[in-house]
């Protein structure tokens, strides 16, 4: 009998290019980090040309929930935190979209290959925050008190 499939199980392969496994960068990783990156190009959608032609990657839309790196028993929550920092700071992703501590707001990233130039002037700087672009969650929470209390005292005005 075959057991359970596992939530976070991925069926693809991954091939890694001796120029990435040689370069500044990569040498720049931790061991976690280098599994968190194994796991982003494992994550790549790619469309299959054909028996001798390599396949077309797909390198936008990629997802690591911090859920998924605690299930996979990667690193705690900060840990995660700065492996994804390190893998934008040397140029192996970019962030699209970035995520906030709100339900169902996960970031998204683009892999990159500014990694070949990491070291160089060529190099693009690309940083991670660590909060929305927009404001902090403890500015969300000020600013929906001072809303709840704006609400009683209309309330109470009206009912008086």
């Amino acid at each position: 009998m075959v057991g359970k499939r596992n939530k976070w199980e991925l069926g693809r392969k991954v091939t890694l290019d001796p120029e990435l496994m040689d370069s500044v960068a990569f040498h720049e990783l931790s061991a976690a980090g280098i599994h968190v990156l194994l796991r982003f190009l494992r994550k790549r959608p790619f469309v299959y040309q054909g028996r001798h032609k390599p396949p077309i990657f797909t390198d936008t839309g990629l997802m690591f929930t911090y859920a998924e790196a605690k299930a996979l028993k990667l690193c705690n929550s900060s840990q995660f935190f700065k492996i994804l920092k390190k893998l934008v700071e040397v140029g192996f992703l970019d962030p699209e979209h970035q995520g906030g501590a709100y339900a169902k707001d996960s970031s998204t990233y683009a892999y990159s290959e500014r990694w070949k130039q990491y070291g160089t002037k060529e190099f693009i700087v690309v940083e991670k925050k660590r909060s929305l672009r927009g404001p902090t969650i403890q500015e969300n929470l000020k600013h929906k008190n001072k809303i709840l209390l704006h609400k009683t005292i209309v309330d109470n005005y009206a009912n008086a």
